[in-house]
């Protein structure tokens, strides 16, 4: 081989075995550092973003199925009072033939799982028959009407994971109107119940039925309310 083209041969095979020295090295150094690069890269997949928060070992937040706390519920449905001809009583439905219907808001709070406590305000509206002597005399005549707030209780006696029977009681003081139908502007508010509830899916959202007694004294009338309930839990 001439001295030249071997010059040239042997230039040749040190620059590939500097090249391929670099890049057994880098390739050395590469797999050295994986793993810790995957492990890098596993830790911030894993932290948690702005506005979230990671509880616990399970990283699985537990979501109560039924809330408890601050409520609100509605209620709307039929009553009926009984007639109550006589001294001292009130007498709203004196042919004992004309329903009346109730409505009813509730905010209370659950201090245990089957004890709550809420305040109230409940209206009913009865359905009067006009006497054609009192309008001739000026006399008000025709429907009458009361609203009634107060407070109450509640117990539930039979408790399940979603369906619950209770009994409850309120007091308060109900006004009339007109008040000159009812010959006074009030009478004091007294109620006793027995209801089933049932907690839907939706967490926040229950719903029910009840079974009401009303008492009102001085003057006593007497009512029996029956309604669907409907109730929010914040």
């Amino acid at each position: 081989m001439p001295a030249g083209a071997q010059g040239w041969y042997q230039r040749t095979m040190r620059l590939r075995s500097t090249i391929a020295a670099r890049l057994l090295t880098f390739t050395m150094a590469l797999l050295a550092v994986s793993p810790a690069l995957a492990q890098g890269l596993s830790s911030n997949a894993e932290a948690p973003r702005e506005g979230e928060e990671v509880k616990g070992d399970t990283k699985v937040v537990d979501i109560d199925e039924v809330e408890r706390g601050v409520f609100v519920s509605v209620d709307y449905g039929p009553a009926y009072y009984i007639p109550t001809p006589g001294a001292g009583f009130l007498d709203i439905n004196p042919t004992g033939t004309v329903p009346a219907t109730r409505f009813g808001v509730r905010v209370g709070y659950d201090i245990l799982n089957n004890l709550a406590v809420d305040a109230f305000v409940l209206g009913a509206f009865q359905s009067g028959v006009i006497n054609l002597d009192d309008v001739r005399e000026g006399k008000t005549t025709g429907d009458i009407a009361h609203i009634a707030p107060g407070i109450g209780a509640r117990f539930a006696f039979v408790t399940t994971e979603r369906v619950f029977a209770y009994a409850r009681v309120g007091v308060g003081y109900a006004l009339w109107f007109p008040a000159e139908l009812a010959g006074t502007t009030g009478s004091i508010h007294t109620d006793a119940s027995l209801g089933i509830e049932y907690y839907t899916k939706l967490r926040h959202v229950s719903v029910g039925v009840e079974a009401d007694f009303q008492a009102l004294l001085l003057p006593m009338t007497f009512g029996i309310h029956v309604y669907p309930t409907l109730k929010y839990t914040f």
